[in-house]
């Protein structure tokens, strides 16, 4: 047979080669629907006011605690250490606007410490809730072995020390693996779509942390809230005794869960998406939208506390009215002879 080569126009279609054996067909690219844009451009308005009111919320707070109560009682450290782990979250909240905004490459440095902050964060927010809810039940039981912990100002400054460490040291393993998160194949910044240090391809400390995550910030405080408001509210002492402010405690603490229970329940369905069924584009999409709304919310606690804490107190009420409004004090003040800690105390 004669040797024939024939040329492009004798062919009206042009087919390639197939996938040879050992390549894969890519599948489509899944559209994320541009989630972390729309939650840096769109949210940013909401979530700078909240960054506003939080910070100088938290700032008056401390500055109140500081320079009209005095830290001479125990209570007031606690309250001292949860303004500050609130605005250590607060923190992070800037760098993310303006590296998300702009869509520039992440300082890895910068972005690895203010996220790191976050969580610090987070975590001592809730250590200092429990430590405020165990101080009042302390206080109230007259529990004598921890007493020196909880009633005396030497203990109580030791184990504020010990809570900071301990949040930092829960952060670690975050610290650790963290991974700066690449969007659209193009640019790494800190996002709220995801929990900031998650490795993406690690499915056990995906897991790990998240339940991490969920056992300190809403399973432990929940079990210690419920242990020690149950115990109190059985006490007929307890509904009696209640002026003003004698439930502060409690009070923050069920602010906070309700606040961060929505945001632990998402990121929770986000790390174990694939067991939900949740693990196509659709759900991604859902997942992340929900872990951005849910975090937007859990960030107005952190205006919310000040403004309880003053509301709620009329000793507060009395002085910021007097030094920002100036209002004319008409209310008697209590005697030399008052007890330090119903005169003194938040709570």
């Amino acid at each position: 047979m004669d040797n024939y080569t024939a040329s492009p126009d004798d062919y009206d279609v042009f087919i390639s080669d197939g996938p040879k054996k050992n390549d894969e067909v890519e599948p489509p690219p899944c559209d994320r629907y541009m989630a972390q844009v729309l939650s840096a451009q769109q949210v940013l308005p909401f979530s700078g006011t909240l960054l506003v009111a939080g910070l100088l919320g938290n700032a008056l707070f401390v500055f109140v605690l500081v320079k009209y109560k005095g830290l001479k009682y125990v209570d007031k450290t606690y309250f001292l250490n949860l303004a500050i782990s609130k605005m250590c979250f607060l923190l992070f909240l800037p760098f993310w606007f303006h590296t998300a905004l702009e869509r520039r490459s992440a300082d890895e440095p910068l972005c690895w410490v203010f996220a790191g902050l976050r969580s610090v964060g987070v975590f001592s927010e809730a250590l200092f809730n429990t430590l405020l809810m165990m101080q009042r039940y302390v206080v109230f039981f007259h529990v004598r072995w921890l007493s020196p912990a909880f009633r005396t100002m030497p203990g109580t400054v030791i184990t504020s020390v010990l809570m900071w460490v301990v949040a930092f040291l829960v952060t670690l393993p975050e610290y650790v693996l963290y991974q700066p998160q690449m969007e659209f194949q193009e640019y790494q910044w800190c996002s709220l779509s995801r929990s900031h240090f998650l490795p993406a391809h690690e499915a056990f400390w995906k897991h790990f942390l998240t339940l991490k995550m969920n056992i300190l910030v809403l399973v432990f405080p929940l079990l210690v809230f419920v242990f020690c408001y149950a115990r109190m509210r059985n006490r007929q002492r307890f509904r009696e005794s209640q002026p003003d402010l004698s439930r502060l405690p409690f009070a923050l603490t069920a602010l906070f869960l309700l606040m961060w229970a929505p945001y632990n329940i998402v990121l929770f369905l986000s790390a174990f998406k694939e067991h939900f069924s949740l693990q196509d584009c659709k759900g991604t999409y859902r997942l992340d939208m929900s872990v951005q709304v849910t975090e937007i919310a859990a960030i107005a606690l952190c205006c919310v506390t000040p403004l309880l804490c003053v509301f709620r107190n009329r000793t507060l009420r009395r002085y910021l009215c007097r030094r920002l409004l100036w209002c004319k004090d008409t209310s008697p003040q209590p005697s030399e002879g008052a007890s330090a800690y119903h005169v003194g105390s938040l709570t």
